[in-house]
């Protein structure tokens, strides 16, 4: 019986060995099957997939084009930027290199975390040597981008400095950075590419700048790098354009500085200044301050309030309603014009002059700024008729949109005649019931200053390829051929302008050597739809010099507050155009006058020889009866010498000492801070010695010593 059991289960346990082996070898089988179908059937398509996942076509970024100023300063610029990487597998290659590796490895972990700060020596070193042991060919160190000075600095650490990549296994991915020299100076004009926004004139002339990309092959080497495959590159990208702007560095920065001063002081939401040259429409300096987001203190560039913001204008549209009143009627300047108690009623609107006038005439409306005036005249000129007043406002260029470069620059809101009403029209005129951004406002105040021809506001002039100019700009421009008016009208709107600075509403910055003509607005904010008392929107829009017009400049702030008195544009926005033109008027020496000629007989054995800057010599004319010339725009050494008076023009070449002997310490120190020189000075008089020779190249805080006596 025990025999038979034992039968049984060694029979039982054959059969199973006889199972298993069988099953073994189908897995076999089909193990081998699997491999050859791997292998030499689908091998081709499997290798494909694997070199289309970790071996790609990718595009290759062209080099972004240049941004410049008028004068060539560098605005916006690519820089290239380097991220740390290693192949470790080069130390695994043969005994040399696994020599170098276990001699040099403390000495690199070391160098890296006293470089980058972030991690410790060990934390440093296992991560190389974890990568190294794994057969790692990638590995990124640190994602800080180093610039040129510092990947310098990286290739001398231990290791790295073996030379080729192929022996040191350093890895340097470069990364084109944006960067601006001038740091936040114009930062909303020249604008930003950032998370696919792109704002100013680098997202308005992204075609231009970008350029056209290249293709190459790239190896994935983890989730988000990719790494050059060398020899695989298919073409080459192109560079983009470099874009030339019409801004000027030294005006930009005594705008902005102005402006921030009055926004610190008035609390407003935000301002803006625009300052065009009047003959050629070119922006020459832009600036838009808001208050930070999220924050109690402080304003930034943020938004383009100068372009894209659109507010009802208030009293400064009531030159283009006067300019076409003129025109179509023939106003006399000396008309009188009742404004009654200063109210005007109209349906079940009211509109307000700031205090009663009674009887004024036609100059004292655009002059004391009556909205009752201008309206009274208005229903005068155009209550049958005001199609007609459309008519001339599209001729002003005040209803289509400017095209301006930088976009978007939406047109203006204005209302066609169908759907006017006496209320409409009349609201209008003064500056109510429309939207208007200061660039177009600005655009119709030049032409005035110009002569009254209208051109079209412009803030790049060209596009260049190295020396070659491939787009121009100002070739495109559009300029009216005829005037927006005739001499006549011109010649009493330009008067008016200059009586609202000199006894009108800003008359408190009257006086200057240059003279100011301009127009004030104050106009009520709208909030949820309706007009708040006690809460406005002021501006100044004016030119100078006012007799041979060279700028024109708009200065607006929305909501000003913190001083009970300054809520119109008389006390916030027109002294900041005074500050703004008086420091232009100082920098511009072609807006100065030249002496020359003969010195009167009271002075006729004096002899004297001096550097003077322009601005001395009304000073030097009007005390010692020397005759005016015109001026070339160059400090000037002055010679006097018993009855004749000769002046040499003096010019300083860029990124060089000027010579600054013969100067009084006010102008040596303005020439030579300009220079972004310091300056040590001893003595009293004019400056006879300079420690650091004329000509000498310019380095920042450069500290310069002189003497005078």
């Amino acid at each position: 019986m025990a025999k038979v059991k034992r039968q049984n289960i060694r029979e039982i346990i054959t059969k199973r060995f006889i199972l298993f082996f069988v099953v073994v070898i189908m897995l076999f089988v089909i193990l081998v099957f699997n491999l050859y179908k791997i292998v030499f059937i689908n091998g081709d398509t499997l290798r494909n997939d694997v070199f289309n996942t970790y071996v790609k076509e990718r595009s290759v970024d062209a080099t972004r084009g240049n941004i410049y100023s008028d004068d060539g300063s560098l605005l916006a610029t690519s820089l290239p930027k380097y991220r740390l990487g290693l192949d470790p597998s080069v130390y695994n290659r043969n005994a040399t290199s696994e020599q170098k590796f276990k001699e040099h490895i403390d000495e690199l972990a070391n160098a890296l975390a006293n470089f980058f700060q972030d991690h410790t020596a060990e934390e440093y070193k296992n991560k190389i040597v974890s990568a190294k042991k794994n057969g790692k060919n990638y590995l990124l160190l640190n994602n800080r981008l180093l610039d040129y000075q510092e990947r310098k600095k990286v290739a001398k650490f231990p290791l790295f400095n073996l030379g080729e990549a192929t022996k040191s296994g350093i890895v340097f991915d470069k990364v084109n950075v944006r960067y601006a020299p001038f740091g936040q100076m114009a930062y909303r004009t020249v604008g930003y590419l950032k998370d696919k926004v792109a704002v100013g004139i680098e997202g308005s002339f992204n075609a231009e700048l970008k350029g056209t990309p290249g293709k190459g092959l790239f190896e994935k080497m983890d989730k988000n790098t990719w790494r050059p495959v060398e020899g695989g590159e298919e073409s080459v990208p192109k560079p983009g354009l470099d874009i030339y702007t019409t801004l000027d560095i030294n005006i930009q920065d005594i705008v902005e500085t102005a402006l921030m001063k009055a926004m610190t002081t008035y609390e407003g939401d935000y301002g803006v200044v625009i300052v065009m040259e009047t003959a050629t429409g070119e922006i020459k300096a832009i600036s838009n301050l808001s208050k930070n987001a999220n924050s109690l203190t402080g304003y930034s560039e943020s938004f383009n309030y100068a372009i894209r913001e659109a507010r009802d204008p208030g009293s400064v549209f009531k030159l283009p309603s006067m300019m076409a009143m003129l025109e179509e009627a023939d106003l006399p300047l000396d008309m009188p014009v009742s404004t009654g108690n200063g109210k005007y009623h109209h349906y079940n609107g009211t509109m307000s002059d700031s205090h009663p006038m009674g009887t004024i005439s036609v100059a004292q409306v655009i002059e004391s700024s009556s909205n009752v005036g201008t309206m009274v005249l208005m229903k005068k000129v155009f209550a049958s008729k005001p199609a007609k007043f459309y008519d001339y406002l599209k001729k002003y260029h005040l209803i289509e949109s400017l095209h301006f470069q930088i976009q978007p620059n939406p047109r203006p809101n204005f209302p066609v005649p169908a759907k006017w009403d006496a209320f409409q029209l009349l609201w209008s005129s003064v500056g109510y019931s429309t939207q208007y951004s200061p660039l177009q406002l600005i655009s119709f105040y030049n032409a005035i200053a110009n002569n009254g021809y209208w051109v079209q506001p412009i803030i790049v002039s060209k596009a260049t390829r190295a020396d070659e100019v491939v787009i121009d700009y100002r070739a495109s421009q559009v300029r009216d051929q005829a005037p927006l008016c005739s001499p006549k009208t011109l010649a009493k709107i330009q008067s008016m302008l200059e009586g609202v600075v000199t006894k009108g509403t800003a008359n408190n910055i009257k006086g200057t050597s240059y003279g100011i003509a301009g127009k004030t607005g104050t106009a009520q904010r709208i909030i949820n739809g309706r007009y708040i008392p006690g809460k406005y929107y002021t501006s100044f829009i004016g030119y100078f010099p006012v007799k041979k017009p060279k700028y024109t400049i708009l200065v607006s702030i929305d909501n000003p507050q913190g001083h009970a008195e300054a809520t119109y544009a008389r006390q916030v926005t027109a002294p900041v155009f005074k500050e703004i033109s008086d420091n232009i008027y100082l920098r511009d020496m072609k807006l100065h006058r030249k002496l020359a000629g003969t010195l009167p007989d009271s002075l006729n054995k004096a002899s004297l020889s001096h550097t003077v800057h322009p601005m001395d010599q009304t000073i030097l004319y009007s005390n010692f009866g020397l005759p005016k010339v015109e001026e070339d725009g160059s400090w000037l050494q002055f010679k006097m010498d018993k009855q004749l008076v000769q002046n040499t023009p003096l010019s300083f070449p860029a990124k060089t000492v000027p010579n600054v002997i013969g100067m009084n310490l006010r102008d040596a120190l303005f020439t030579l801070e300009n220079r972004g020189l310091k300056v040590k000075a001893n003595g009293l008089g004019t400056v006879v010695s300079q420690s650091v020779p004329a000509g000498s190249p310019t380095r920042k805080n450069l500290l310069l010593q002189i003497q005078l006596q």
